[in-house]
């Protein structure tokens, strides 16, 4: 369940709903003889506390517990990453153009009846975009590439901007910075492709054949001076040996996918450094557990 929550909405709507809680207690000048309306704003503003409280320590925990590897020495598992971020191809923001490997786009109406006015009286959600594009993860060791789905993404900046009485928002990660991941892999979906193993092992073959002096040093084992089918098998046994283990290491810099976890880990893609989002946490961890405190002590004195 917590997975599925975005952290800044989760703190902003806990502070929402206790600030209106109170200020509500506060309006209705409530006193000693109505007990109930206070004991249903304190259980409500309670929850949230709490909730909230558990939420960021249970964020705190999945950063802190994920052990941090480089890209060519990941093992499949949950697991952290830091690189830049790449795409194969060009890829931009739909409206400022600016180049990214992910975005959030959004285009709300904004139209103002009375110019006069400040007051805006059409905000309608008009259209909504969000790009689901693999992009590449890079470090010193290797790369990866990155499924967004499903991810929880801090993004790195906001920008809007009004014309024809619209709204435009963007969210976006930009292409060509860092970036920390914190994600699935597992290496058993990376399936053997059987056609680029042969071609391999041809060439492999080819290129011993140009060779012949060192494929007699090699595999000629009765030194007759000459391979016969069942040295040719070892030669050939051999060369797919090599092929394999060509193709795994290219698999393992390049084609392993960081996807969406299974259980309930957490999914982040974020521009924030893990020390930024490790101290964050930890303080909206502590901010809404005094909060709790302190609602409680109220709790207990109206009781």
């Amino acid at each position: 369940m917590f997975r599925k929550l975005n952290g800044a909405s989760v703190n902003f709507v806990t502070l929402a709903v206790v600030g209106g809680a109170l200020f509500a207690a506060y309006k209705l000048h409530l006193s000693q003889t109505d007990r109930q309306t206070w004991f249903v704003l304190l259980s409500i503003s309670l929850t949230f506390s709490l909730f909230a409280a558990i939420f960021n320590y249970w964020r705190l925990l999945k950063i802190t517990e994920a052990p941090i590897s480089s890209i060519a020495a990941a093992a499949q598992g949950y697991i952290e990453l830091q690189g830049t971020a790449t795409t194969l191809k060009p890829f931009k923001t739909p409206y400022h153009g600016i180049p990214c490997v992910w975005y959030r786009a959004s285009v709300y109406a904004n139209h103002i009846e009375n110019p006069y006015s400040k007051g805006v009286v059409d905000n309608r959600l008009l259209e909504y975009s969000e790009s689901d594009t693999l992009f590449q993860l890079k470090d010193e060791s290797g790369t990866c590439m990155v499924n967004p789905n499903g991810a929880e993404i801090i993004f790195f900046e906001k920008r809007t901007f009004v014309k024809n009485d619209h709204r435009y928002v963007e969210e976006y990660l930009p292409a060509g910075k860092r970036l920390y991941v914190l994600g699935q892999l597992d290496t058993r979906h990376d399936q053997v492709d059987t056609e680029v193993i042969n071609k391999e092992v041809r060439g492999i073959l080819t290129d011993l054949k140009t060779r012949p002096q060192q494929m007699l040093n090699r595999y000629d084992h009765n030194r007759n001076g000459e391979i016969d089918m069942d040295e040719w098998e070892l030669a050939r046994q051999d060369a797919i040996k090599q092929a394999h283990a060509k193709y795994a290491m290219k698999a393992h810099t390049g084609s392993f996918t960081l996807v969406k976890p299974t259980d309930q880990h957490l999914f982040l893609i974020s521009a924030k450094d893990p020390h930024e989002l490790t101290a964050s946490y930890r303080m909206w961890a502590i901010v809404h557990l005094l909060m709790f405190t302190i609602l409680l002590l109220a709790f207990i004195k109206l009781a």
